[in-house]
């Protein structure tokens, strides 16, 4: 029995995991080009989500009012923005992994329309690289 429990204790972690994963609602990334684009769906709730099709990897994520103006949640990948690291599936308010958002997310008011805008980084990791608009939609909370 205890040369079983190294073994049953790895599988635990492993179902964990991925239901840990799940819970959060992230899609898992997808490899694509550098000039691909992608279509972006809001599932709008008290706290919406942000989903793209194809999920691919972003560096940034930015809801900002529809009318213009500063953002209202701004989400960077900081050092990891060479590697897209930011996946479809992000809930606003919610930072996902290698997710940071320096100005914490401003309360979205009811009846208000946003714009939210991804990003991917082209570049070399380490060196010049830009954030290009990859997809954007709009939503009324």
């Amino acid at each position: 029995m205890v040369r079983f429990l190294p073994s049953i204790a790895i599988a635990l972690v492993v179902i964990l995991e991925a239901g840990c994963s799940e819970s959060l609602g992230f899609d898992p990334i997808v490899a694509c080009s550098d000039s691909q684009t992608v279509t972006v769906q809001i599932t709008t709730s008290v706290t919406p989500r942000f989903t793209w099709t194809p999920a691919c990897g972003m560096a940034s994520l930015q809801v900002f009012l529809d009318s213009g103006g500063a953002g209202r949640w701004i989400v960077y990948s900081g050092s990891a923005a060479p590697q897209n690291p930011l996946p479809s599936g992000i809930r606003y308010g919610q930072l996902p992994p290698k997710g940071l958002a320096p100005g914490g997310a401003q309360p979205l008011i009811s009846g208000v329309s946003y714009s939210v805008v991804v990003y991917g980084w082209v570049g070399a990791a380490g060196g010049a690289g830009s954030l290009f608009e990859r997809g954007s939609a709009t939503f009324t909370r």
